[in-house]
């Protein structure tokens, strides 16, 4: 069973036999069909079935020439609706499937990403063309939930540094970064100085504030699972999902989290408050990718 059949709207699954019902729902009624030769007499099939907007199950397939269909293995997936810059996109494949992860640099998180693959299909085309690959450079970011709550937002005080010591601003940040990476002393010296500051000024602010209002989005990995992210980002758009099937209600959320846009999708059941336009969500997301090759 996938865990995260539940984020989609289907909770009430519990057993093999259920999950099989749904996977013949979505072979009969596929939105989307993608296959490609991977061998003399195998071909690999993706199979996509959106059971509401933006949101669906993918169904990884081989089969060969005598027509048996053998199930690889499925995942509930959601659309993201933003293109992100990365940087120095590589695909790694998982050993018990035949599934991808992506890693990525990500200058605005200031960490590297690690998320599924949501296209397989298209990146086994890439990787399996005769014509020159070429690295990709951008990533629609999707995420899955289980569990999350709404807590409010913050109004951002700009003045909280001393006028002589301004932050270093978000795109000059992100070259600098860049050029810490390619050696440059003066750059990684100057992004000291300014983790030094922020560090400086947290300390002061925490002793007196809520964490939650000096700290207004974060994004950083959580637990053993290099997919998985713990993160508080500010809601810019939402709407509900009915589920065409189970009936059940999902949000489909767009966070904008260290200034990175995703959409995530949670079960009403699951999500803790009333999502809100300006209201933050603070939740545990599977990160998923579509990248485009």
């Amino acid at each position: 069973m996938h865990k995260y059949l539940r984020a989609i709207g289907f909770s009430k699954i519990k057993h093999n036999n259920e999950q099989n019902k749904l996977i013949a729902i979505a072979f009969e009624n596929a939105t989307e069909k993608k296959e490609i030769q991977i061998a003399s007499n195998h071909n690999l099939i993706q199979i996509n079935h959106i059971f509401a907007k933006n949101i669906g199950l993918s169904i990884i397939a081989e089969y060969n020439h005598d027509d048996i269909l053998d199930v690889d293995h499925i995942f509930p997936y959601c659309i993201g609706e933003h293109k992100s810059e990365q940087i120095d996109i590589q695909i790694e494949s998982h050993n018990d499937k035949q599934a991808y992860s992506a890693i990525s640099d990500d200058y605005n998180l200031e960490i590297t990403l690690i998320y599924a693959v949501q296209n397989i299909v298209d990146y086994v085309k890439s990787s399996w063309s005769n014509t020159y690959y070429k690295n990709p450079t951008q990533v629609m970011f999707g995420a899955l939930s289980l569990s999350g709550r709404i807590i409010y937002g913050v109004q951002l005080e700009y003045n909280a540094y001393p006028y002589d010591k301004q932050p270093i601003s978000d795109s000059d940040r992100c070259k600098l970064i860049a050029k810490a990476k390619m050696g440059d002393l003066d750059a990684l010296e100057s992004l000291t100085l300014d983790d030094m500051d922020t560090y400086s000024l947290v300390s002061k602010r925490i002793q007196d504030e809520d964490l939650f209002t000096v700290v207004d989005t974060y994004f950083m990995p959580y637990g053993i699972d290099n997919e998985q992210y713990s993160i508080l980002g500010i809601i810019k758009k939402f709407f509900k999902i009915i589920n065409e099937i189970s009936g059940e209600m999902v949000y489909n959320l767009t966070i904008e989290s260290n200034h990175v846009l995703l959409n995530v999708v949670i079960n009403s059941l699951d999500l803790e408050g009333e999502p809100e336009i300006g209201r933050r969500f603070k939740g545990i997301i599977w990160l998923q990718g579509h990248v485009l090759f």
